[in-house]
């Protein structure tokens, strides 16, 4: 899980490529807030999670060339191309997670959940019935915390693309954003799952 070590994370500076400036503020790593009041179970708690981005704007593996501003290697030292079409759709990830704590957007349980904390969000394309947009993350509470104060959760966004099969989400589970960071802060125990979505009961 390298993606736990903060050397490895990307510095989204801008970059030009092929004569072109592009800009990579809306990658760079932010904090929100996530409080909940007592209720039933769950005690009152406070977190802090920071967000940070994983390389969305570029192929998954390619050959790297060298003098081509469309190719780089990232922190582990992996080629990569510049995709525009995940450039553009890399814009909707800041809205997405920030998003999370309201339920605005809502959190699945991924496949791999056990050998890390592997979650999913997704949002629609451009119009029904297209390929959406989905993006995993992992999120853990750091060893290094706060000197004093709220407790600090890093939420490290792995992996996001446009699905090539319109609504082939692999049977994920519905699972409350409050309840992880609970989980994860030591509010409240860890529970199940969570219900398998109506979409997904279906199939």
């Amino acid at each position: 899980m390298h993606w736990r070590d903060q050397k490895e994370w990307t510095p989204w500076d801008d970059r030009e490529i092929a004569g072109t400036v592009y800009s990579f503020k809306h990658l760079r790593s932010f904090d929100m807030s996530v409080m909940k009041e007592a209720r039933g179970d769950l005690a009152e708690f406070k977190v802090t999670v920071r967000v940070v981005f994983d390389c969305h704007v570029v192929t998954e593996k390619a050959d790297f060339v060298q003098n081509d501003s469309h190719y780089w290697q990232d922190t582990g030292g992996h080629g990569r191309k510049f995709d525009p079409t995940r450039y553009v759709y890399s814009m909707k990830l800041p809205t997405l997670i920030s998003d999370l704590p309201s339920g605005k957007v809502k959190c699945y349980v991924g496949k791999h959940i056990g050998k890390y904390n592997n979650y999913m969000v997704w949002d629609s394309a451009d119009a029904p019935g297209k390929a959406h947009y989905q993006a995993y993350f992992d999120i853990y509470k750091p060893t290094v915390q706060p000197a004093a104060g709220v407790p600090l959760l890093i939420l490290y966004v792995q992996s996001a693309y446009l699905k090539d099969e319109p609504f082939a989400k692999q049977r994920e589970r519905f699972k409350s954003f409050g309840q992880i960071c609970a989980e994860l802060a030591g509010a409240i125990a860890p529970k199940s799952k969570g219900p398998r979505s109506a979409m997904n009961r279906k199939k």
